[in-house]
């Protein structure tokens, strides 16, 4: 395999899990939304149900913290690239360009 079609690879696999972090986010607060509906529609009681909330918002949290280190793995895979396939090399992924990451 050459080595600019081994940094696509990586690359692909890891949008790919970038994507999967975020569908396992928008998931579980689908379910939180879910379960805080059902109870509030229901006038049923906070108690019921606390611990599949609790542990609802802490899967949050993880896969919070997961899609993090997958941002830092991003950046470090990025600053490798030129180290693998040579400098100013662009992968393809699924945005068409970058967004700016300098806060003003």
């Amino acid at each position: 395999m050459q080595r600019r079609q081994l940094a696509q690879t990586i690359a692909d696999a890891l949008f790919q899990a970038e994507d999967s972090a975020d569908r396992s986010l928008r998931d579980v607060s689908v379910l939180i939304n879910t379960m805080t509906s059902a109870r509030l529609d229901n006038r049923l009681s906070a108690v019921l149900g606390a611990d599949a909330m609790s542990a609802a918002t802490e899967a949050v949290r993880a896969f919070g913290e997961a899609r993090g280190r997958l941002v830092t793995a991003h950046h470090a895979l990025a600053e490798a690239a030129p180290w693998l396939v040579g400098h100013n090399v662009e992968l393809t992924g699924p945005l068409t360009g970058k967004p700016d990451t300098e806060v003003p």
